[in-house]
């Protein structure tokens, strides 16, 4: 049994730890940067769907329909992750042209519900 002053510790930490894990669920939290200090480049899906999540959360205020949000932020999260990566092409990967444009599509689907759920979210504030 933990004595009065380790039950407080131990019922804070779990209280802290509650918020954190209620923080990281909230739809209309701020997503993680996706180009954190020192971070590598290798990675450009995971970078691209990050990068959107990013884009589409700046964005949320942004008075233009949302299928055109969606696109800008995939263009500018494609040119941002090829830069990251240090080359051309890099966020889309190798391939064919019907595989080029299916990864185009699936970014524009991932950014236009990334949009809508920000926007959606009270007090949108930049």
């Amino acid at each position: 049994m933990l004595s009065g002053t380790k039950r407080g510790f131990a019922v804070l930490a779990l209280c802290l730890v509650a918020g954190c894990q209620k923080t990281a669920a909230d739809p209309c939290a701020p997503p993680t940067p996706w180009n954190p200090p020192g971070a590598k480049p290798g990675q450009p899906a995971a970078e691209l769907s990050l990068c959107l999540k990013d884009q589409a959360y700046a964005d949320r205020n942004v008075t233009a329909p949302v299928q055109a949000v969606a696109t800008g932020v995939v263009v500018q999260c494609e040119v941002e992750v090829d830069r990251f990566e240090g080359s051309v092409g890099a966020s889309l990967g190798p391939g064919s042209d019907d595989a080029r444009k299916a990864a185009d599509a699936a970014a524009v689907q991932q950014a236009t519900a990334a949009v809508t759920q920000y926007r959606q979210c009270p007090a949108r504030q930049p």
